[in-house]
């Protein structure tokens, strides 16, 4: 018994079906699931950051998150934009290419580690096997 759901399959007949042509439509489907995780992923980690700040607040016996927007919801936006407008500083005696390279090993492994979600045809989770041991050692980096 085959229960398993073809994704793939329906998304591009039902593309077709409104007229977009199957070669087109198969290139609207291959981008797809990369930006599904990565909108969830996205979502995720602003919800983390959303609840942490909520749940300090509320510790600390203070306020100030829940003024950022609708329930403080665009704190996260404003420390990205504060992030991406803040002058990139590099000491004097640092060497400037690692000290810029730093960061973006540090953060790697864990965009790495999307990679191993053990995704097969048609979006079925398939046969995890080694793939955890994998994810574990790119995850403790």
């Amino acid at each position: 018994m085959n229960t398993e759901l073809d994704f793939q399959g329906s998304f591009i007949q039902s593309l077709v079906d409104m007229g977009v042509p199957i070669g087109a439509a198969k290139a609207i489907w291959m981008p797809l699931p990369m930006v599904l995780m990565l909108i969830v992923a996205t979502v995720g980690v602003l919800v983390c950051i959303w609840q942490e700040r909520k749940i300090s607040a509320a510790v600390q016996q203070r306020i100030g998150p829940e003024y950022i927007g609708p329930l403080g919801l665009l704190a996260p936006v404003a420390d990205g934009l504060k992030l991406v407008f803040k002058e990139d500083v590099v000491p004097a005696n640092a060497d400037a290419w690692l000290f810029t390279l730093g960061p973006i090993i540090v953060i790697l492994p864990v965009f790495i580690s999307y990679l191993i979600v053990p995704f097969g045809q048609n979006l079925i989770i398939g046969n995890v096997g080694i793939g955890v041991f994998l994810w574990i050692a790119l995850s403790s980096i």
